[in-house]
């Protein structure tokens, strides 16, 4: 009954980084299915940095899958972590292929911080960095399949029975290190960097309050992307109202998974 009761009143606190909206979509619709079986879910913006837990609080942990480890804001969130106690904690990631055991690597993290993993699930998502959008069909099902995934996450989270592979971390640890070492930045940012056509930009100021790195600045009359801090995410891209920012070289539509201002809201 203690059990029940515990679950039920499961109070949650879900922190999300998300690009182009993959990651935030997937995290919303688990974070509403368990607000039906009676939690209670604030979900938080991990650029934001972690708040103080209440006592018997959960940590939720989202974010998309990069360099197949993740961003090095997402390492510092995670590394930033106060000790859990025993807290539960569980996590969920975007990806456009695959985690490589990645789910593992964050596992052995967490615990080694003090913290009790709950579950974990990676959800595959379109990509942002196709040359080709992906066709309305292929991506209407894409969708719905993660959705309903992450319904059938929630439940198991919210009735204690979600699983958490151990997986073999050692790809994730070389990639991460990768990460932390700035190579994957410098490799995207040199072969894929984003510019922001002048002819076609507003000057909105959309991308200046959306990166979360302060890599978009504003000196003159239009915006510039500073590719030393830019982490790859996209957000600049997929929200800009014009498509003005783009990947040179890469002639693909622009993805964003939601609306600007479901992202922001």
């Amino acid at each position: 009954m203690n059990a029940e009761k515990n679950r039920r009143n499961m109070l949650v606190d879900y922190y999300v980084f998300s690009g182009t909206g993959n990651t935030l979509k997937i995290a919303g619709h688990i974070a509403e299915r368990l607000k039906e079986l009676g939690a209670e879910v604030r979900l938080r913006k991990m650029e934001d940095g972690f708040s103080p837990r209440e006592k018997g609080c959960v940590a939720g942990i989202a974010f998309p899958v990069a360099f197949f480890s993740t961003y090095p804001l997402v390492l510092d969130f995670i590394d930033s972590l106060p000790r859990g106690d025993g807290a539960g904690i569980f996590l969920t990631c975007t990806m456009a292929g695959a985690t490589f055991g990645l789910e593992g690597r964050f596992r052995e993290k967490f615990i080694a911080k003090g913290w009790r993993p709950l579950g974990a699930a990676a959800f595959k998502m379109p990509g942002n960095y196709n040359d080709d959008i992906t066709p309305a069909a292929k991506y209407e099902k894409l969708v719905k399949d993660s959705l309903a995934q992450a319904r059938r996450f929630a439940d198991a989270l919210h009735q204690g029975q979600a699983s958490w592979g151990r997986g073999l971390p050692l790809i994730p640890a070389l990639c991460e290190s990768f990460v932390r070492g700035g190579r994957a930045m410098k490799f995207f940012n040199k072969h894929f960097p984003l510019s922001v056509d002048e002819s076609v930009c507003i000057n909105c100021g959309r991308c200046l309050g959306l990166c979360p790195v302060g890599a978009v600045t504003q000196t003159g009359r239009h915006p510039r992307i500073d590719l030393l801090k830019c982490q790859c995410c996209q957000r600049c891209a997929g929200f800009c109202p014009v498509h003005a920012i783009y990947v040179q070289g890469k002639h693909k539509a622009q993805y964003r998974a939601m609306d600007f201002e479901d992202f922001t809201n």
